[in-house]
């Protein structure tokens, strides 16, 4: 069964879900956990912004943060069999848990769903890229759930260059195609500068040189999001930025002739880099701030962010989310 009148149907995000540890490291007090020396915390604390991190504490098996899904209670079951709901999962890092342990098919035995794999090719935007891939898809009375855990499972994954701290953390996501979304993904943009494929691996010249276009890059990933979705920066409410630093969004907000006011940065320091699952965090942390009963958004008048992000291998993606009603939409959220 196909919805048939494809013009009054949007990606609609239902429902969301964030776990994260319930500890949090203080990077100048307890550097030793995340691999770095007292400078270097210092350095991170005070030119990065970067203060505390979530972590899950050693002891606390990775399944606890791994297995939680999103809450699929109100889900429809459209097809006779019963797989209404498609899984699909963005992991940034490649290793999610031992090996020939698969936590997709495990989560579809549980749920009731049909996994549809792990796509972790574009780094820090392959949430982007499935969000993509779904709204081209052609709309159907079908859900779909997108699952992202992100551990840090080395050294190498916990710093980044000095410039980052990887904190760990678990999101899902569950969208529709509808004619009366919630939260409307209004258009998804990606753009890949092939010059950098070799992201973390590549030698000076090439850092240099992603540092030199990094501001171009990112201008223009986030000019053709508006324009896909017919809006102008100036009717952005809020920038939903991916964690790295505040350093490199401070720059970016003055190229951009935007007030850091409307940068949603408080996670920055708080969170840690949570790589893919920047984008849901931050999501559900601007819900809870600006999205009020007392004044609901509309489809007239909604309430609108810009999500962007960069990944390694010179890879970025943006895309502008309406929030139009909060009834019936679920923001979930847990700590361990």
């Amino acid at each position: 069964m196909r919805i048939e009148d494809n013009n009054s149907v949007a990606l609609s995000i239902d429902a969301i879900r964030v776990v994260r540890p319930k500890k949090k490291l203080v990077l100048v007090d307890e550097f030793d956990a995340v691999h770095c020396t007292s400078f270097n915390a210092h350095i991170l604390k005070k030119m990065m912004g970067i203060e505390t991190v979530n972590v899950l504490p050693e002891g606390v098996p990775h399944e606890a943060l791994m297995m939680p899904l999103v809450s699929l209670s109100d889900a429809q079951t459209y097809d006779e069999f019963g797989n209404d709901v498609e899984l699909r999962s963005a992991n940034t890092g490649a290793m999610r848990a031992k090996f020939g342990h698969s936590i997709d098919r495990t989560l579809a035995r549980i749920h009731n769903l049909t996994p549809l794999g792990l796509s972790n090719a574009n780094r820090c935007v392959s949430l982007f890229k499935q969000l993509d891939m779904i709204a081209r898809s052609a709309p159907a009375p079908r859900q779909y759930c997108i699952h992202n855990t992100e551990l840090a499972f080395s050294k190498e994954m916990r710093i980044t260059r000095g410039l980052s701290v990887q904190g760990d953390s678990n999101t899902s996501l569950r969208l529709s195609h509808t004619d009366s979304p919630k939260i409307r993904v209004s258009s998804v943009y990606l753009h890949y500068d092939r010059r950098f494929a070799r992201g973390i691996w590549g030698d000076n010249v090439e850092t240099k040189a992603y540092e030199e276009n990094y501001r171009q890059n990112m201008h223009q990933v986030i000019h053709c999001a508006l324009d896909k979705a017919g809006v102008t920066l100036s009717q952005i409410d809020h920038l939903l930025p991916h964690n790295i630093n505040i350093k490199s969004w401070r720059f970016l907000c003055q190229s951009l002739d935007v007030s850091e006011s409307r940068l949603f940065s408080r996670n920055i320091q708080t969170e840690g880099h949570c790589f893919c699952n920047d984008m849901v965090i931050n999501l559900s942390d601007a819900l809870e701030a600006f999205a009020h009963e007392d004044t609901p958004p509309t489809a007239e008048n909604p309430l609108r962010f810009l999500a962007v992000a960069a990944g390694a291998g010179g890879m970025f993606g943006a895309c502008v989310l309406d929030v139009i009603q909060l009834e019936g939409l679920r923001n979930e959220r847990h700590a361990i």
